[in-house]
């Protein structure tokens, strides 16, 4: 009898383990490093944006703090197609803590997608300053946003410059509603409030075209990217 008891309490403990695991860990880790970004996002499909000139890309970028490509690790290296330090990175925050509305950038399309896919990729360093609480948002007037992703919890990185993929019915709803802004938004992180408090490496949107999903034959229509690794 002890010796089933004991067999029991370990199926509940590994069951235990593993789901507590996978609760933690349901987005897809791709990779480390600029070669593990799909690329070919609604951003810049051609992947072939100039971020030093603000040029080539299919998106209008704005942000509540530190606009900007390149000098200071402003916000809209982000969509550089890069990871890695000092420019290629989005971080760290002006001091005094988080702002109430979270720290946000904005991707502005020519027209709605309906957003299937999206990467979120770790900075360089100090692993303190990754987002522990964000939203993925959508919207189509950029004034009214509509939350697609949420995350409350510790960080989803296990390295630095990783690259985690969120899928569409696997990590969060599947959509029926495209959208002409997505907007990330950082709301807290473990440093938070004190010193260079936030960063982070890079963002990939991916997404159907249209305010409605199409249909699934058509494929033709649809905007994936190329996806770089076997999967």
């Amino acid at each position: 009898m002890k010796i089933i008891l004991v067999l029991a309490g370990c199926v509940l403990m590994m069951a235990f383990v593993i789901s507590t695991s996978d609760l933690a860990q349901a987005e897809e880790i791709l990779g480390t490093g600029t070669e593990s970004l799909i690329g070919g996002d609604l951003t810049d499909p051609e992947d072939d944006g100039a971020p030093d000139a603000d040029e080539g890309y299919n998106a209008i970028f704005t942000a509540n703090e530190e606009p900007g490509f390149g000098g200071g690790e402003f916000s809209f290296n982000v969509f550089d197609n890069r990871l890695g330090p000092s420019n290629d990175k989005w971080c760290c925050g002006r001091g005094g803590g988080i702002p109430e509305e979270g720290l946000h950038i904005t991707a502005e399309l020519e027209e709605a997608y309906i957003l299937t896919h999206f990467t979120l990729s770790s900075a360089n360093d100090v692993p303190a300053r990754d987002p522990t609480v964000w939203e993925v948002q959508g919207s189509n007037d950029g004034e009214t946003f509509t939350t697609i992703y949420a995350h409350d919890g510790d960080s989803v990185w296990t390295e630095r410059l990783q690259v985690a993929l969120f899928e569409a019915g696997t990590d969060f709803d599947a959509q029926d509603t495209g959208y002409k802004f997505f907007r990330h938004v950082t709301f807290d992180t473990a440093s938070n409030p004190n010193g260079a408090y936030f960063q982070i490496g890079e963002i990939e949107y991916f997404g159907n075209a249209g305010l409605t999903p199409v249909d699934p034959k058509a494929k033709l229509t649809t905007t994936w990217g190329s996806i770089k690794n076997a999967r």
